[in-house]
């Protein structure tokens, strides 16, 4: 893959290195990065699960125009305006004051943020007009007359998006989009459990680390079906790469192999934004350890790696990468 990617996805589990991979990649010259997560190419009921036949064009329309364009995140809840309050676009303080919220309890989401309702409706517009003709097509089209606004501004050339169930959603994305390349992004699973334990948006969401490295697990499982359900000649398009070794154990390497897989070279500006942001230090690298004493400690260690070990027997394409991040952290000097 010598040429330069013109469309690339970037996806995984929530808190292993999504978020950062992406804003590295779009401070390259060739890269607009967008930046929200979009998500209704690859959520449940969007248009991954539309073109797999497991959602229809009717229910991913309701969801594009009601949640995916104006959503306010509330603690573990969601509202989705509606009426005026919806198409009034309103800021963070506006809506949290008109629903009763501090402005640091309230979080506005969606598609709203980075294209306006005119637009919006033409293209959601169009997609219903095409998609019974040809849905590849017109799945196609809406997602990048949704996202073209970010490119203009930008003035670039190519999009990187991330969603953490690009990776889960791969096979369909790949049929809809055969320029898109993946870049799965891994993280060692205590941290990346202990991350959302700290974060914790939803009940169901976990509220120690070994629960999180539970959660961390079931969710890397749908990326592994999506690896899985991509043809073998496909693979070639998926990238993987390990939040630990970018700001930590290969540095160079795994950052040198990121460029050559996109096909791009290295400029100063993403290489300032490597050197700067994406440290052990600004990873929060071992987080995990705090408040925990050192046979608690052991005891997580343990959990995960029995759950490595699971991994590794039921052939997950990512477990080779996180056992040997794993191993690195047992040395006597780690």
């Amino acid at each position: 893959m010598s040429d330069a990617a013109e469309l690339v996805f970037v996806g995984g589990t929530g808190r292993s290195g999504t978020t950062v991979t992406a804003e590295l990649l779009g401070r390259h010259s060739h890269f607009a990065d967008v930046p929200i997560e979009c998500r209704f190419h690859c959520n449940p009921s969007g248009l991954s699960d539309v073109v797999g036949g497991r959602a229809t064009p009717d229910q991913f329309v309701r969801k594009l125009r009601t949640y995916w364009w104006h959503r306010v995140r509330t603690g573990s809840g969601v509202i989705v305006p509606s009426g005026a309050a919806g198409r009034a676009r309103l800021g963070v303080h506006r809506l949290g004051e008109r629903l009763g919220l501090a402005h640091e309890e309230s979080r506005v989401r969606g598609l709203h943020q980075i294209i306006d309702r005119d637009r919006f409706d033409e293209a959601v517009a169009r997609f219903e007009q095409t998609q019974g003709v040809d849905l590849l097509a017109a799945s196609r089209r809406v997602f990048y007359d949704l996202l073209e606004p970010v490119r203009e501004r930008s003035g670039k050339p190519a999009l990187v998006e991330m969603s953490t169930f690009t990776i889960a959603a791969a096979p369909e994305l790949a049929r809809v989009f055969p320029e898109a390349r993946f870049v799965h992004s891994v993280r060692d699973g205590r941290d990346s459990g202990a991350s959302k334990t700290l974060l914790r948006e939803k009940e169901h969401h976990p509220t120690d680390v070994i629960s999180g490295i539970d959660f961390w697990a079931d969710r890397l499982r749908l990326a592994d079906l999506g690896v899985k359900g991509l043809p073998e000649a496909e693979r070639r398009r998926l990238h993987l790469v390990s939040l630990d070794e970018l700001v930590s154990s290969n540095r160079e390497g795994s950052y040198g192999g990121l460029l050559e897989f996109l096909g791009i070279a290295d400029e100063p500006a993403m290489r300032e934004f490597f050197d700067t942001s994406m440290t052990a230090e600004a990873a929060n690298q071992g987080r995990w350890r705090e408040g925990l004493d050192a046979d608690e400690q052991r005891e997580v260690t343990a959990h995960y790696e029995s759950t490595l070990a699971r991994l590794e027997r039921e052939d997950y394409h990512c477990a080779p990468l996180l056992r040997r991040t794993f191993e690195l952290t047992l040395a006597p000097s780690a």
